[in-house]
């Protein structure tokens, strides 16, 4: 889902301590595995923290907020506040928390709080790390150039003109933190360049080179292109559909629209630029609509749980055999049931009849039409 939004900023209102850090990163390490509000945490998952250590430490993570605003497509702002945990419970030496759902999201693909990259200022605890990802963010091109002089730099890191005489100081206590930071919890990768006054090697550091690329908007890209590239022979309008696909990748994720696709290219199915986008806007699921299915009476539809895929298409066959449909002799029919995987759709077509259905997670769905004499 793309979210219009410009003028992003967020803000860690109090540094975290190093025991609140050490407790929180723990928690995000647990939500980032099953995205649940609410969790445990208890001695064991600690080096040297005490049971009363753990208390204090999220006493004080219930006291220091986090906020973020943006400006919406109706030109509005709006802004959030939240604590880095609601809550918590202890029981013995065990801690039930609940996390904010804005903390949750953050690790959600198609979020509010994921495109704003939330979760990584979570990982940041230096203020000029946050300052200066607040200001990457505020370009969301795929690769953006900064040139920043080291007075801009101390200005942005909100240190003293006077502080880090030395380069080699600014560099080790400030911009190699920062590229670690964001290379490991971003969606960007950063390098850096160093410009020098003049040509000598010894020469003082006026001004660095920052080289970001955003590793989101470049595998988005790559997928939009690989999709766009099973269907190019029957496409007009290349940009239209590049915005269709890519809307449809943001909105059921790549590897759903790439099904969508893949069953129109594998059934020789074309459709127009029209079609397509209609197609991919509903999800790929007005199949019926595609296969313009006027001359064919539905005879049997059927959604309900499978114990496993073989079942799933034992059924279809069992049916189809019903109708007197003798396909044990059709070896397309048997090829098609056989080699059907989870998350595909079955699809086969004869001059009598058609029979679509999916299969996910124990849960299959199948139609089968005959054509009307």
């Amino acid at each position: 889902m793309d979210f219009k939004i410009s003028k992003q900023n967020i803000i860690i209102d109090k540094r975290t301590s190093r025991l609140e850090n050490t407790i929180f990163l723990n928690i995000l390490n647990k939500i980032e595995s099953n995205l649940k509000e609410d969790i445990s945490l208890n001695i064991g998952d600690f080096k040297k923290i005490t049971v009363e250590e753990l208390e204090i430490g999220l006493k004080g993570l219930m006291e220091k907020y986090i906020s973020y605003s943006y400006i919406d497509d109706n030109n509005e702002t709006i802004s959030y506040y939240f604590p880095h945990i609601n809550f918590f419970m202890k029981r013995g030496n065990e801690f039930f928390i609940s996390v904010p759902s804005t903390i949750i999201n953050a690790f959600k693909k198609n979020s509010i709080e994921n495109q704003l990259s939330l979760k990584t200022f979570f990982y940041f605890r230096k203020k000029s790390s946050h300052n200066f990802f607040n200001l990457v963010l505020k370009n969301n091109s795929e690769n953006i150039n900064l040139i920043l002089t080291l007075e801009d730099l101390k200005e942005i890191f909100n240190v003293k003109e006077e502080a880090y005489d030395r380069f080699f100081d600014f560099e080790k206590a400030l911009l190699k933190p920062l590229v670690q930071s964001i290379n490991t919890h971003s969606d960007f990768t950063l390098v850096y360049h160093k410009i020098k006054k003049g040509e000598s090697k010894n020469n003082k550091v006026t001004a660095i080179e920052f080289i970001l690329n955003n590793k989101s908007l470049i595998e988005k890209s790559a997928e939009t292109n690989y999709l766009i590239q099973l269907i190019k022979n029957n496409i007009t309008d290349y940009k239209k559909i590049w915005e269709c696909i890519n809307s449809c990748i943001n909105e059921i994720g790549f590897i759903q629209c790439k099904r969508a696709i893949l069953f129109l290219k594998e059934n020789s199915l074309y459709l127009s630029d029209d079609e397509l986008i209609n197609y991919l806007n509903r999800k790929g699921e007005n199949i019926e609509e595609i296969l313009q299915l006027n001359n064919h009476t539905l005879i049997k539809e059927k959604i309900s749980l499978y114990k496993d895929i073989a079942a799933f298409t034992k059924t279809i066959y069992n049916i189809m055999i019903g109708y007197n449909f003798y396909y044990s002799l059709n070896f397309k029919f048997l090829k098609d049931i056989k080699e059907f995987k989870e998350g595909d759709t079955f699809f086969y077509r004869d001059d009598n009849y058609i029979v679509f259905g999916t299969y996910l997670e124990n849960r299959g769905s199948f139609k089968i039409f005959q054509t009307q004499n």
